[in-house]
């Protein structure tokens, strides 16, 4: 009955929100802009097509009325080694919201921070992977996107690196709202920096770099048997040697591999995709 009302409710929102886009937008483009927009906490996320550029103030109001959230944000541009967001707002006031995901509470600025909602799935993975106790090292751990999960469903221990001040003033506050103090151990560091007098059971690496010297570290920090949890971007023409050069780089550091586990987890450009490639290390 509560889920029915809760799917009631949405349904209102969006059949408030067609009635007001159809006295000036096509029926086709409605479904192109419906299909588009993305909801973290009570921010809505626009990409308004070239074609419907002037009339973004309507079509936010619109968003803005219908869903009676905090602000509209128009999507932009993604910058600098921090992957600094750009969101131009169109209506509403505020850029921090707290959003909820399988049962985990993000405070985000994206003034400052990105979230991604399309790598939901591999969020709820990492808080499946880990056995109660294990020592993990989250190499880039952001605001706590893996760290979370790791540490509030697996019970694991993690060590959560994380060198953007902003990211980690969040993840201080996120490790606080998830009430994960006692297994999260935050600090706010370049990893290439960081010099543990452990090995980790697991390695988590969130960040996209073609430069080895990450994987590398990752290596240092492995104990025998461990795992690595491994993201990157592929072009769809490399797939055929995407895990051999991986392969290559623990053989010439006297290592192997045993797969695990591998999964294209959406379009990052056009050509190319956010992969990620789990295995053991011998």
């Amino acid at each position: 009955m509560y889920f029915g009302l809760i799917l009631d409710v949405e349904d209102k929102k969006i059949r408030t929100l067609r009635e007001q886009l159809k006295n000036k937008v096509s029926d086709g483009d409605i479904r192109k802009i419906m299909k588009s927009y993305e909801q973290i906490g009570d921010i809505i996320i626009l990409t308004i097509p070239k074609e419907y550029q002037e009339l973004k103030d309507f079509i936010g109001k619109s968003f803005y009325d219908s869903f009676g959230c905090q602000a509209v944000l128009e999507k932009g541009s993604v910058s600098g080694e921090f992957r600094v967001p750009y969101y131009k707002k169109i209506i509403g006031g505020g850029f921090v919201t707290i959003h909820k995901e399988n049962g985990i509470l993000y405070k985000i600025d994206l003034s400052k921070v990105m979230f991604s909602s399309g790598n939901i799935a591999e969020r709820i993975r990492m808080g499946q992977i880990s056995l109660p106790d294990e020592i993990i090292i989250d190499m880039f751990s952001g605001i706590g996107y893996f760290t979370l999960p790791l540490s509030k469903y697996g019970k694991s221990k993690v060590w959560a690196l994380e060198k953007n001040p902003d990211s980690y003033n969040l993840l201080l506050e996120n490790i606080y709202l998830n009430k994960v103090v006692d297994r999260v151990t935050p600090i706010n560091t370049d990893c290439l920096d960081f010099n543990p007098n452990f090995k980790a059971d697991r390695i988590i690496m969130g960040y996209f770099s073609d430069d080895e010297k990450f994987l590398l570290k990752a290596l240092d920090m492995i104990k025998d048997g461990g795992t690595i949890h491994y993201h990157n971007t592929m072009p769809e023409k490399s797939e055929p040697t995407f895990k051999k050069n991986i392969e290559k780089i623990l053989f010439n550091k006297g290592k192997t591999l045993e797969p695990l586990y591998y999964r294209k987890i959406k379009k990052y450009s056009p050509g190319v995709w956010h992969v990620v490639f789990d295995f053991k290390v011998y």
